[in-house]
């Protein structure tokens, strides 16, 4: 299945390296990320400010929904749209595949994300 008028998005993956201060333990390295072009529509869900004393943060809920139901997102990748227009969401969701409960048909994966500022 096809959007006609999806968007291009990346999917960003961290690579692993050891960590410097624990060496049995691995940590992400942003530096050596792997990314992954993928198709899909955004739709914004909500957002909210949380002003405190020392700063200001805003946090806005997305849904991607793409239309391939195998494709490679996890929990902690980061989407970017493409071309970058400085926007970056953190899947902080589990991706899930749409099902049909009568056929079993599986048209699409919803991946819920999150952007902060601040």
């Amino acid at each position: 299945m096809d959007f006609d008028h999806d968007t291009r998005f990346v999917r960003i993956r961290a690579g692993e390296t050891t960590d410097a201060y624990n060496p049995k333990q691995r940590s992400r390295d942003w530096a050596a990320a792997d990314e992954l072009e993928i198709h899909g529509s955004l739709s914004s869900s909500s957002s909210r400010r949380s002003p405190n004393g020392l700063r200001e943060e805003t946090a806005s809920n997305a849904y991607l929904t793409v239309t391939d139901p195998d494709c490679d997102v996890r929990l902690g990748d980061r989407i970017r749209p493409q071309p970058d227009d400085g926007r970056l969401w953190t899947v902080t969701g589990m991706p899930s595949r749409d099902t049909n409960p009568f056929t079993g048909w599986q048209p699409t994966l919803e991946i819920q994300l999150t952007e902060w500022k601040g």
